[in-house]
């Protein structure tokens, strides 16, 4: 029988973090490792979210038929149970940022911007 993780959040204690945006790491994940990984993806841009259990990242197309006509994609990774940031939510957004590098996003003043067309 599985064992059943606690039902409360824990919060990762790091130097790098203010009380006011400490992570909220799952039960049973180890805090230092999703510290860790965690260090790496804001430093690539990704941001940890309001409630602090997730993270997300915005990325901007040079053309619309790279992202369904959009200009843009936001992801937004986080664990529902247990609840928090555990280390599938930083290898996935590791994995975004690896394909898109391959598909070519660019910063958001290089993107494709939709303009209403001319009266």
């Amino acid at each position: 029988m599985a064992q059943r993780l606690f039902s409360r959040p824990v919060s990762v204690r790091s130097c790098l973090f203010s009380s006011t945006s400490t992570p909220i790491v799952a039960p049973g994940v180890s805090e230092s490792q999703v510290s860790d990984e965690l260090r790496e993806l804001l430093k690539a841009g990704w941001v940890l979210d309001q409630p602090r259990s997730g993270i997300e990242k915005s990325y901007y197309f040079k053309t619309y038929t790279k992202c369904q006509k959009a200009g843009s994609v936001h992801v937004h990774w986080t664990t529902h149970h247990p609840r928090g940031l555990t280390l599938l939510d930083t290898l996935m957004a590791r994995y975004c940022d690896e394909q898109s590098a391959s598909i070519g996003t660019v910063d958001q003043n290089q993107s494709k911007k939709c303009h209403p067309a001319p009266a």
